[in-house]
């Protein structure tokens, strides 16, 4: 064996990015995320063929998306930031303290638009499985597994959603994007991963103003206070009511709903223009191009 055999015999299988990272193409952060759904729907198969039940509870579940996202973001980072800071390139870093009460703002006013707008598609085309079925799981149990969901709900699962669509897709996606078609792409990723078609449209605007929140400030950090309090305020509706208020729900009245969509454009407009201003958000937003 020569020298030059040696020589290639030392190098990576998969060859280091230019400056230490590489950029994402839409297709190819498309492919992550369906890939990402995909194990995470072979995992629950296996673990319901194994246990031989009926609809995986929502733990089980938790745990798989867990696992499939871990795998996903562990070749996110190995083909494209082999040699960066995973902190640095989730963007867990800090930004002007101002996007943080816009960030709880708009967790509770888009509330209003994304609901009534899920109301209107499930009246017209209803889900495979009735909303009072997938109540029970949450409402059933004491005070113990009531915690273990708000820390799935509220805290771990809006963590995992954030690190991988507005961190590990969005820094490679921005490397080579516009900010707007970023925010948008991740956006439908983040729908379509919902599985149910009625919530692509509704999860697809909470996802819209979690980029736009991602992209103003140059950090992950508001835009997973937003989404904790969207899923908090949720869970709070369900705890608060008995089930046959909940299934006895109106819609929205049209003109709360026509409030609530003005405030949300209202603080998304502030949110843009605080990104604009702060040089504290524009120093965050920078280390993404770094």
């Amino acid at each position: 064996m020569g020298p030059d055999d040696d020589e290639r015999s030392s190098q990576p299988l998969v060859p280091r990015p230019e400056g230490g990272e590489r950029s994402m193409s839409y297709f190819v952060a498309a492919g992550f995320a369906v890939g990402t759904t995909f194990v995470y729907i072979f995992f629950l198969s296996l673990i319901g063929s194994i246990r031989s039940e009926g609809r995986p509870d929502l733990v089980t579940s938790f745990g798989c998306q867990l696992v499939a996202t871990l795998l996903a973001l562990f070749l996110i980072l190995q083909l494209h930031a082999p040699d960066r800071s995973i902190r640095d390139y989730l963007a867990v870093r800090p930004t002007h303290l101002g996007f943080f009460p816009l960030a709880a703002l708009l967790g509770m006013a888009v509330q209003v638009p994304a609901n009534a707008l899920y109301d209107l598609l499930v009246r017209r085309w209803p889900t495979a499985q009735p909303r009072e079925e997938s109540l029970h799981e949450l409402l059933a149990g004491g005070v113990p597994k009531r915690i273990l969901f708000f820390v799935i709900l509220v805290l771990a699962g809006p963590l995992i959603e954030e690190v991988f669509f507005r961190g590990a897709l969005f820094r490679p996606l921005r490397r080579r994007h516009d900010a707007l078609g970023t925010v948008l792409v991740t956006s439908v990723l983040f729908a379509m991963a919902h599985l149910e078609w009625q919530l692509i449209l509704p999860i697809g605007l909470v996802g819209l103003s979690l980029g736009l929140l991602r992209s103003a400030s140059g950090s992950l950090l508001p835009s997973f206070v937003m989404h904790g309090l969207f899923n908090g305020i949720t869970l709070a509706s369900v705890y608060t009511r008995s089930p046959a208020e909940i299934a006895d729900a109106q819609p929205i009245p049209l003109l709360v709903t026509i409030g609530g969509s003005a405030v949300t454009i209202v603080l998304l407009g502030l949110v843009y223009l605080l990104g604009k201003r702060s040089e504290v958000a524009r120093l965050a937003r920078g280390k993404d191009a770094a």
